[in-house]
This record gives structure tokens, sequence and C-alpha cells, in this order.
């Protein structure tokens, strides 16, 4: 038999080289009374020349009567012990579970994140320490493979995630675990709800892998390793299309864009990485968001059509427009109702939330100017001026034109896309169109040598 120091230099080399946390931090350990937790405690609380300061979080699911209670007591007694405070919370998870629509693993998962979150933040704690090890990881595995799961799934659980949670006993297995706390007598409880074949995890626990473990005696380690090299190959591809995506795409607080033909020149693989950091930077993460939803994405991208609209969840909607691929909030606030007048020179907001301010000048040498400035004969375009969006069968005469054009038309020359259409403002003096702000002025109105006056307008 190993002696006892072996699992305790294993768990030190471990953090070490995962940098999990350093001597004197403080640190939330998630006991729950079973056998892993009770090992990671007495673990830390004994690591050589390595101090830390413990505190033990016990969550009470509330599912087994007198049974969780009994739990709750035991990880009391067990904090004394050691003498590190201990914290403690009661939830009613199937309460939770029926209000909130989620299965029993799902809530009490979600309680035990924010209970987790809480304690972290009001210790000022370096990092919450969760007890998984070699078997959970099989069991991830399988479970997510089942489910259907990409790389991100595959790879299984991270020594760290995004939310300051560590995982020192990832290599260590539950045999391991157990052998450990009985060479060192240590008692720990056991729920009987493990044996619940009711739970997927635990049909994967007690049937799967048993099965599994008749064609491969090792399928455990085989299933982590797997996935560890799953979650380096999986980290190496996230920075490669993080790289993609910071040369062929914009990101603000409440969209994010990309050039299709840009992002066509990459593998599809890639592709599909990038739109998903697309969706993630503005939903926060990405539950709820498929594989389906990234294929239909990639179907529109490469659809001959130049205008498509994908909703998808979390409020999001994905946008072709022309060359572009937009994703963004689907509530975000659309042209405003109504025309506005414009009585005389000032400054008005447009229909887009821009500001458009009008004043007199002299006669300007020439009116080659930007898009966003026009030139108008006040004679030939009199005050008042009306500003609306844009409706079926709108016409105008361009400047240097003898006909008129529709302004639908004009549009789909500029690829204009159909949600840059329903904000552009368009400006007209009586029934006249004088300009599509910021596209084309009118003929109509323009400013010649024989224009005593001259109205800029700048948006």
């Amino acid at each position: 038999m190993k002696p006892l120091s072996h699992l305790a230099t294993r768990i030190a080399e471990t953090i070490r080289e995962q940098q999990l946390f350093n001597p004197g931090d403080t640190l939330i350990i998630g006991l729950s009374g079973g056998a892993d937790s009770c090992a990671l405690l007495d673990l830390l609380a004994t690591l050589p020349a390595f101090p830390l300061r413990l505190i033990a979080a016990h969550l009470n699911h509330s599912l087994r009567g007198p049974d969780s209670d009994a739990d709750e007591q035991f990880c009391r007694d067990l904090a004394a012990r050691y003498r590190i405070p201990f914290e403690s919370h009661r939830v009613d998870v199937k309460s939770v579970a029926d209000k909130k629509s989620l299965n029993l693993e799902d809530a009490g998962r979600r309680a035990r994140i924010a209970f987790f979150d809480e304690l972290h933040d009001r210790w000022q704690a370096a990092a919450v320490v969760l007890a998984h090890h070699a078997d959970d990881q099989a069991e991830t595995v399988l479970m997510r493979l089942l489910r259907g799961s990409g790389m991100s799934g595959l790879s299984g659980m991270p020594w760290r995630n995004g939310r300051g949670y560590v995982r020192p006993l990832l290599e260590i297995t539950r045999n391991e675990i157990e052998a450990y706390l009985l060479e060192r007598r240590l008692s720990w409880r056991e729920d009987g709800s493990n044996l619940d074949t009711a739970f997927l995890r635990n049909r994967i626990r007690h049937k799967l892998l048993p099965l599994l473990e008749q064609y491969n005696p090792a399928v455990r380690q085989a299933l982590a390793t797997t996935a560890a090299i799953i979650r380096e190959e999986h980290g190496l591809l996230e920075t490669l299309a993080a790289d993609a995506a910071g040369q062929i795409c914009r990101f603000s607080d409440g969209s994010t864009e990309c050039s299709i033909p840009l992002l066509n020149a990459h593998p599809r693989a890639l592709q599909r990485r990038i739109i998903r950091l697309m969706l993630s930077r503005l939903a926060g993460n990405l539950e709820q968001i498929t594989h389906r939803h990234l294929e239909h994405i990639l179907r529109m991208t490469a659809a001959a059509r130049p205008n498509l609209r994908i909703n998808l969840p979390r409020g999001l909607v994905a946008l072709k427009e022309y060359d572009r691929l937009v994703i963004k909030a689907a509530d975000q606030p659309g042209c405003e109702a109504g025309e506005i007048v414009i009585p005389g020179p000032g400054s008005y907001r447009l229909p887009d939330g821009t500001e458009m301010v009008i004043e007199f000048t002299p006669p300007p040498i020439t009116t080659d100017t930007e898009a966003r400035t026009a030139y108008f004969d006040p004679e030939r375009a009199p005050f008042p001026w009306v500003v609306r969006t844009f409706r079926p069968g709108d016409r105008i005469q361009p400047l240097g034109m003898n006909g008129r054009k529709k302004v639908k038309n004009l549009f789909i020359d500029e690829k204009i896309p159909l949600a840059r259409r329903a904000l552009t403002a368009l400006l007209f003096s009586g029934e006249e169109l004088i300009w599509v702000v910021g596209l084309r002025t009118s003929q109509l109105s323009r400013v010649d040598t024989r224009s005593a006056q001259v109205v800029k307008a700048v948006f």
C-alpha cells in the first residue's frame, strides 16, 4: 500500500502545476459530508508547509428529511473538529425545481452556485474548492456525450472555471479517496440518493460504467484522460477563434458584427467557434444555444438572399445584411413612430437616435461633401420640412438625374440592410423628398450659382 503522504504529495503537485491557489489564501470548501469532500477537507487542512484559511460551506438541499439535517450537523461538527468557520444554508430544492420547471439535479446545482458565489464574495476568498474527482469526470463526459455535446462539453470539468471554482482531485479516483479515509480512520456520510437510478448520473455510475469496464477495465481513467486532451485542444481552438474574431468582428455593448466574406475564408469549424464567441460576448454564456442554432446561422450566411433573419434564444437575433453578419438583442429599439417637423434651423433627433443640425450658411464653392452633410436651396425647398422613415412607393429625383428613382431601389443599389432601411431618415419639403439622409439629395432642391441662400444639414 502506498504511504499516506502519497495522495497529499499528488494534490500539492496538482495545486502548484495548475496554479489553483497559493499558501495563505482564503478558500471556501464545498462540504457535503460525503467521502470526497471529507477527504478534500482533510488533505487541505494538513498539507505540509502550505498554510490555508479554510471555510467549510454546506448547502442543505432539504430532499431527505432528517437525513439531510443529519448531514448538516455532521459537517458542522467536522468543521469544529478542524477549527475552521462553518457556513450553512437551507434550500427546498424540490420546491425550486417545481417552481422553475427544472429537474432536481439542475435546481440543486443552481442553488449551490448561488450559495458558493455569495460566500466567495463575502469572505473575499481566492477560490471555491470542490471535491470532483476522476470518476466524476468520467461520468460527466459520458453524460454529455449521451446528450450530444461538442468539444466544450466533452472536455469535462476544468481544473479552474471562470467563477473561481477549483477542483484539485480531478486525477484522483473514488477508490483512492476511500482508501485514504480508511487509512486515516476518518468517517463520512453516505447519501442514499446516490443509489437512485432515476437520475441519469446514477444510471451511468451504477449501470453504464460497470458495463464499459467489461471492455476496458481502466475506462474511467481513459475517459478522464480523453477529457484532458480535448480540454487542451479546445483551449487552443478557442484562442485561434478569438484571434480571428478580433480581426474580422466588431463588438459593442448591444451587438456584434463580422464580415461574411472574411468569416467564410476560415475553416467551417473555426467559423462555428467565431459565431459562438459572438453569441457568448452578448449573452454572457451559451446556455440554450445549441449546435442547431450555429448551423442555422452558417446556412444563413451562405444563402444567396442578401437579407435574412434568425431568432435565437436569450433574446438574441442573427441578421444577414448583405456581406455582414450581425448578432444583437432582438428587443433593441426600432424607428420612432410618426413624423418630425422641422420649422427652421436648429437641432433635431432622427429616428435612429442621431442628431441633425440645420443652419443657414454662405453658398459653398462646391457642394461635393461627405455623406453626412447636405446643402439645400431654401427657395427650392422651403420650410417647414418633415422627417420620417421609409414607406413603400417613396421616390426621389437624385441630384444630377432627370427621372425619379424608387427609394427601395436606391437601398438595394447601395446594399442597405433591411434593419438600417427601417431607421434611415427621409427629409421632405412639402410633398417632395429632398434627402435620403446619408445617401442621396434631390435635384429639385439643389444649390447652384443662382442660389441666394443655402441651408446646411449635418447629422
